[in-house]
């Protein structure tokens, strides 16, 4: 069952975030549903903040997002919104796997590892950035005149031709966002980055530290002492067991989900060792998370 996080137009409508999506969807968005019902996308997704703020978590990451910052997750995720300003909007885009996967066959991977290892870019008062920002907003003009308004016998052709083109502007872009963050970082620095793009990635299904050592080429002696200095004294397994309550949390507002089925779909050896865990890292166990927000 397709679980959706629904929450209201200014008109009193309802709108609906799906978790996955079949086609190139685009909304425009204050995310308020995500508040009280965090979602794990299955889709991409691609948002760009147009006016407010606001903090989003996907899970044991938060990123602060304002007016001119953007956030791409190429192959989706975990995604709650924590706080926002009344006036929080964002123009949303979330396109599926399927049509993804066929768009992105000519495109170098630099712009892959890029984009996984710094998903949030916000964007300067410079002019180049400022011509950027405003050729972002064309794409999404475009979306919302190709995705918004019925089905066309072209669709398919559309949404595939305009991915690959949004791809590949989006990869000519990373030079002048590279520069930008160049000597901002320390090695350790962006291996704490990326390790934490890993466990936002993987977390569902790797729960070591060696996992995400052995990917980042480094002992997990030095990993320890990489989170430790960059993520507020937390060790690496501590930033794992974050995540991974987290997406607990997210599956537990599913009620067409079973326990069972949640331990199943996030590798538990079996549901006892997923509700001592939970209850570990949480106080409560799974039974009671559930019953507290469905009383909520």
């Amino acid at each position: 069952m397709e679980h959706v996080a629904t929450h209201h137009t200014e008109e009193g409508r309802p709108e609906v975030l799906p978790s996955d999506v079949q086609s190139i969807y685009y909304v425009e968005t204050g995310l308020a549903s995500l508040e009280q019902n965090p979602l794990h996308f299955q889709c991409g997704i691609y948002l760009i903040c147009v006016e407010g703020c606001a903090e989003v978590s996907t899970g044991v990451q938060q990123y602060k997002v304002d007016a001119t910052t953007e956030l791409i997750f190429l192959t989706g995720t975990l995604m709650r919104l924590v706080r926002a300003s009344s006036d929080f909007r964002v123009r949303l885009l979330m396109f599926p796997k399927d049509v993804f996967l066929k768009a992105v066959l000519p495109i170098d991977t630099p712009y892959f590892n890029y984009a996984y290892e710094h998903p949030c870019y916000r964007h300067t008062d410079d002019e180049r950035s400022r011509r950027t920002w405003r050729e972002i907003n064309l794409w999404m003009d475009l979306a919302r005149a190709l995705f918004t308004d019925g089905n066309s016998q072209f669709r398919a052709l559309q949404e595939h031709d305009y991915l690959q083109g949004l791809l590949m502007w989006l990869f000519n872009t990373i030079q002048e966002k590279s520069l930008s963050l160049k000597n901002q970082y320390s090695r350790k620095q962006l291996v704490c980055h990326q390790f934490m793009q890993l466990v936002r990635r993987y977390g569902t299904e790797q729960h070591q530290v060696a996992f995400y050592a052995r990917r980042l080429c480094i002992s997990p002696r030095y990993l320890h002492q990489v989170t430790v200095l960059y993520m507020d004294g937390r060790t690496p397994k501590q930033l794992i067991d974050e995540q991974l309550v987290a997406e607990v949390k997210v599956m537990l507002n599913d009620p067409s989900l079973s326990v069972t089925q949640i331990a199943e779909r996030l590798q538990f050896a079996d549901q006892s060792y997923l509700c001592r865990f939970f209850k570990k890292n949480t106080g409560m166990s799974p039974k009671d998370f559930r019953a507290k927000n469905l009383d909520s």
